[in-house]
């Protein structure tokens, strides 16, 4: 890193830092949702929802078909994966078992204007605390978790609904700020994960 853009980096920590101190601007964890797209129901997709009981301590919600798709054998509203939303101290306590498996990396360009981000997990044995059943088998996952600042229930209430100016959404920049301060995660253009 040059001297010009660590200086910038800086200025940029410390003017979150300041904006921080605002408990309205102070950003948080809202969820984190695990998916597992199986493309079919039936016993994979039982498989799958065991694997994603078994990372929460929760009971995943199955997703259903939007489309017809005749080549997949796919017919809209049939079961084709599952998902489970976190909240809370439940979500931050899952995502730092969840970062461990990529070493505390996430890509820079998993990240949006907007607050989310996303990582994959090619095998959830990796995931501490998991274990490998052989009925079961090896499942990748999907990770996606959103950092937002209080008042943004107010864009999806029902009564006295209203929007929400650009500035209060979490930037890019400053949702990868965040992650390193609260969970030490370093972002990085390339993985290069290494196995032990």
């Amino acid at each position: 890193m040059s001297v010009k853009t660590k200086k910038a980096s800086n200025a940029q920590a410390k003017e979150f830092d300041e904006k921080w101190n605002n408990p309205i601007k102070k950003p948080y964890l809202e969820k984190i949702i695990l998916n597992i797209g199986v493309g079919s129901g039936g016993e994979e997709l039982e498989k799958a929802v065991g694997v994603l009981q078994q990372i929460t301590g929760q009971v995943p919600l199955k997703t259903l078909s939007k489309v017809n798709v005749k080549e997949f054998n796919l017919r809209k509203g049939r079961p084709i994966g599952c998902k489970i939303t976190i909240r809370g101290k439940n979500a931050e306590k899952l995502l730092k078992r969840l970062l461990i498996v990529n070493n505390n990396k996430i890509l820079r360009k998993s990240f949006d204007n907007f607050g989310n981000f996303a990582f994959g997990i090619d095998e959830h044995i990796k995931i501490p605390q998991t274990e490998y059943e052989a009925g079961i088998g090896l499942w990748g996952l999907d990770v996606c978790g959103r950092i937002i600042r209080p008042g943004m229930r107010v864009k999806y209430k029902r009564k006295g609904r209203s929007k929400i100016p650009q500035h209060h959404y979490v930037s890019r920049m400053e949702a990868q700020y965040f992650l390193k301060q609260n969970f030490g995660v370093d972002i990085v253009k390339k993985l290069d994960l290494e196995y032990i």
